[in-house]
């Protein structure tokens, strides 16, 4: 599967949606490269609810010391840390142990080099993201993190029955997707281009819902809300939606409750929001409304208080490439056991909310989608990335620098195909804190 995802990808072409959907019958733990940690981990997914409190703090401590030995003494940023600290792997032998090792932040990162904070894993991929706080990051990717990625993705949205081999509409922040549907064999998915005109692709939906039947609706909730609004209008493809959808998976941002209560309302299925992001230290599931149940098979998720708040703290157990190792995942969250020595469950305070602009047809623009959907050269340049809106259809790009760079090729860095928006950039000193001290993505102001 892999190599025929590399022959794809090298000569560009693309699978037709029947082929697809054929191909994608083949169950995950028979698949190379990602089989036989997928199944290991959907086995252990559902054993570890069965485990004693020692026995989830054995496992969790266990894999834990596995990183931590990698970090130790393969890479230079985590071997300086724990020397100045005076911690060693053989120091770990409890979750109070874990307790002792420092937390860190992108920006304790960002002070090394990349090649320094990392390990040269066969096949990593290089990748950026900027969380909630448009505080840019880059790091390296281990491949061996998508058998456990799917695992517990597929664990999740089973629970609405899915299957793999189930076609799904997703609304994300990939560019050039050229005004139209495309099909993503990889993850056997059509996407929706957010940055099109709906209409336009609403006949093409009604195409291929006639004959192939999307089950899911995956992705950001501010994009799902506005493609709600368009169905309320389109009443022959919200028609043909509804005899099939069976439920609708929101990622990426903390839904707004009345943008779920739309998308609940207009395709009349239910909303499952589920956390996650680009890092892979944490994934939770809400197993209630608002209340997330967190998987601590897929990295050793903790809660931390700073001055009254709780932090999200997250390690990765599968990430050899760019480990992160008690990262700060700089959410907020309220532990609803308060004092438990493993996080089972927890309400998140303050997030990724989802913050849109105005094209220059009064079009919203997610901004998730838009500043972290897409791979913006400017990220490498910058510390902090901030947006600000005055007029439909022209947005000003903040950035704090953290190297020299031209202001004449700074529009080069920044990918703006596919939006009807005019943008421009301004160098800044600090970020725009709000005045709780937050730094959020769009800011109301730039006096």
């Amino acid at each position: 599967m892999n190599r025929l995802l590399n022959f794809l990808k090298t000569r560009k072409i693309t699978l037709p949606i029947w082929l697809g959907l054929l191909l994608n019958k083949i169950p995950y733990n028979k698949r190379p490269g990602i089989g036989e940690l997928y199944e290991k981990q959907s086995k252990l997914i559902n054993s570890f609810k069965t485990f004693s409190s020692k026995e989830k703090e054995e496992y969790i401590i266990n894999q834990f010391v596995r990183i931590f030995t990698h970090a130790y003494n393969n890479i230079p940023f985590y071997n300086d840390l724990y020397t100045k600290h005076g911690i060693e792997p053989g120091d770990i032998k409890s979750i109070s142990d874990i307790k002792r090792v420092p937390v860190i932040t992108k920006s304790d990162l960002r002070k090394y080099e990349l090649e320094d904070r990392s390990f040269k894993v066969k096949n990593r991929l290089l990748v950026n993201t900027g969380g909630s706080s448009g505080n840019p990051f880059s790091f390296y990717m281990d491949p061996l993190r998508y058998g456990n990625e799917w695992a517990h993705i597929h664990n999740m949205w089973s629970v609405y029955g899915y299957k793999p081999s189930d076609l799904k509409l997703v609304f994300g922040g990939r560019a050039k997707v050229n005004n139209k549907i495309t099909y993503d064999f990889a993850r056997n998915s059509l996407i929706y281009d957010i940055y099109g005109d709906e209409s336009k692709q609403a006949k093409e939906l009604v195409e291929i819902q006639r004959r192939y039947k999307i089950k899911y609706l995956h992705g950001y909730p501010s994009a799902i809300y506005e493609f709600a609004i368009h169905c309320e209008t389109d009443n022959k493809l919200l028609t043909l939606l509804r005899e099939n959808l069976k439920a609708v998976f929101l990622s990426s941002e903390t839904p707004l409750p009345h943008y779920r209560s739309k998308i609940e309302n207009v395709f009349g299925v239910p909303c499952q929001p589920f956390y996650g992001h680009t890092e892979t230290c944490v994934m939770a599931i809400e197993e209630e409304k608002n209340i997330y149940s967190a998987y601590q098979t897929y990295g050793f998720a903790e809660s931390i208080k700073y001055h009254d708040k709780y932090h999200l703290i997250g390690t990765s157990y599968f990430n050899f490439a760019s480990p992160l190792i008690r990262y700060d995942t700089e959410d907020l969250i309220e532990p609803l056991r308060s004092g438990e020595a493993i996080l089972s469950q927890f309400q998140i305070k303050e997030g990724r909310i989802g913050d849109y602009i105005l094209d220059k047809n009064g079009k919203k623009i997610p901004l998730t989608g838009l500043i972290f959907g897409r791979h913006h050269e400017l990220f490498n340049f910058s510390d902090h990335i901030q947006v600000f809106q005055d007029d439909p259809g022209k947005a000003i790009i903040l950035f704090v620098p953290n190297k020299h760079i031209d202001m004449n090729d700074v529009h080069k860095l920044f990918d703006s195909d596919n939006v009807e928006i005019e943008f421009s950039f301004k160098k800044i000193n600090y970020p725009i804190l709000t005045s709780s001290g937050k730094v959020n993505l769009k800011v109301n102001s730039i006096d």
